[in-house]
């Protein structure tokens, strides 16, 4: 099938988790716009933490024609589709991009695992909107829902290739 890849929805936090050119989805609130640079900074405490929440440099600059004053005003928050980025240096007055907010939120259950560690990335979006009249603790609630089906689904279909090998392998003589 031709055509653009589709998008995994993730939670702001596990954008450093990530491989560098995946395609991703996200909910972040805006908390600085440089226009010098076309850099938002998007936040989301999510999972909860008593330090700072997690935040992104999102680079709009190929689709700042098409955002409004509005989805640009800190407070609003937008839904993101675009591609994680390697970060080699941070814009000024941009948090180091996104970070688990505690080395403990990286091990939480509800993370998803990698071997990649966290590291400084951005996310050069290509589609941004906003979130509107959005129940932050119901998407919170939804995606982890989501998240644990898809983790299950694959769990199920690995194990399906495991017992479907079983059933190439040639019988075994049983001896008394």
């Amino acid at each position: 099938m031709n055509g653009p890849r589709p998008s995994t929805r993730v939670f702001l936090s596990d954008l450093s988790s990530l491989q560098a050119d995946s395609k991703i989805r996200f909910l972040g609130c805006v908390t600085h716009y440089t226009i010098t640079t076309g850099h938002l900074i998007l936040e989301h405490n999510y999972p909860r933490s008593k330090t700072a929440p997690s935040s992104v440099s999102v680079d709009i600059n190929a689709i700042l024609e098409d955002l409004t004053a509005e989805e640009l005003r800190v407070g609003t928050w937008l839904n993101v589709v675009g591609y994680v980025r390697e970060s080699e240096s941070v814009p000024p007055l941009s948090p180091p991009s996104s970070f688990p907010s505690t080395r403990g939120d990286a091990n939480r259950p509800n993370q998803r695992l990698s071997a990649i560690p966290p590291r400084p990335v951005y996310v050069e979006a290509i589609m941004v909107f906003s979130a509107g009249a959005i129940s932050i603790g119901e998407y919170e609630r939804i995606l982890c829902n989501s998240q644990h089906v898809e983790r299950m689904v694959q769990f199920t279909h690995q194990g399906n290739i495991c017992s479907g090998l079983e059933d190439h392998m040639e019988p075994k003589e049983i001896t008394h």
